[in-house]
């Protein structure tokens, strides 16, 4: 566990079983899949909407939360996303997404190129699959998929988002 994580984790005692984080060995959640993210767009007087093709919205960001599956005891649900907060994971994912992207911007715009928003989409979504192969839960896999979900991205908002 990193460094930082083992410091959140010792500043603190669960009280009850929610708020017990989860333990690498014992605890096994990465046999479904549970992380996700959202591209968010905004307006300039920072309404939340969702943004269409060719629309340049004023802000962005990339959400990272827990989405359990249904089957999930609502305790295992709740202890996931308390852990998910104790170490601040979507603080995380989100900085580590946005040095991922600059990454990728080469391969999003060849994409673009050759096929417009589906060979886009088709690219992200290849992205996701490589990478659930290794781990379900992985920032990426969340990230790719909620990219390739979004029209806007996929239609060229990637360049707005790749210019920050």
């Amino acid at each position: 566990m990193p460094e930082g994580c083992n410091f959140a984790k010792k500043d603190r005692a669960p009280t009850c079983y929610e708020e017990q984080t989860l333990h690498p060995y014992f605890d096994a959640v990465d046999d479904d899949r549970w992380l996700r993210a959202r591209l968010i767009t905004r307006t300039a007087d920072g309404q939340v909407y969702r943004a269409k093709p060719l629309e340049s919205p004023a802000s962005w960001l990339i959400e990272f939360h827990v989405d359990p599956p249904s089957s999930w005891h609502a305790r295992l649900a709740e202890r996931v996303r308390f852990h998910f907060e104790i170490f601040k994971l979507a603080p995380l994912f989100e900085d580590q997404a946005a040095d991922d992207l600059p990454g990728i911007e080469l391969s999003i715009e060849e994409a673009f190129q050759a096929g417009r928003a589906a060979d886009v989409r088709a690219h992200l979504e290849g992205l996701a699959h490589s990478r659930a192969r290794l781990n379900k839960n992985s920032w990426m896999v969340a990230l790719y998929e909620a990219l390739a979900a979004h029209d806007w991205f996929c239609s060229g908002g990637f360049r707005q988002v790749a210019a920050g």
